[in-house]
């Protein structure tokens, strides 16, 4: 019996997605990485606004991961569910190192936004195929 593994992320784009490694012709095995910024925002005891900003690497494989290269861009909200991968290696000075990465089954990602709420449009390459009206809906991509 498999134990529950599923999580739900939702945060930054830190940077454009990425093709990591091999590129067997066949898209199904093509790997897409991206790392999102995910905020936690608090008060402390003292009553102090504070923030706590966690880095996540997530990655995609196959036709999500293609979508992934073609239409998300740095600084695009996105949500991510999948489920959580530990990676383990050996780094450069022979110490044993390990992370947790995610799997994505599930992506949706939408244009950034300003901060007193209007639209970025400066922020979106008009070629993309965006539109005032499309700004607020997220975009899905997913794995069939």
């Amino acid at each position: 019996m498999n134990h529950l593994n599923s999580i739900l992320l939702e945060g930054v784009l830190v940077a454009d997605p990425r093709q990591v490694g091999f590129d067997s012709g066949s898209s199904d095995n093509r790997l897409v990485k991206f790392d999102i910024a995910s905020d936690r925002y608090y008060t402390d005891r003292q009553g102090n606004k504070k923030v706590e900003t966690l880095f996540i690497s997530v990655q995609t494989w196959g036709a999500i991961g293609d979508k992934c290269l073609e239409k998300m861009r740095k600084g695009m909200t996105c949500r991510v569910v999948g489920r959580l991968r530990m990676a383990r290696w050996v780094a450069d000075d022979g110490t044993n190192r390990k992370t947790f990465e995610v799997v994505a089954e599930h992506v949706e990602y939408r244009a950034p936004r300003n901060r007193d709420g209007g639209d970025d449009m400066d922020a979106i390459d008009p070629e993309s195929g965006y539109d005032r009206e499309r700004l607020g809906e997220p975009e899905a991509l997913y794995r069939y």
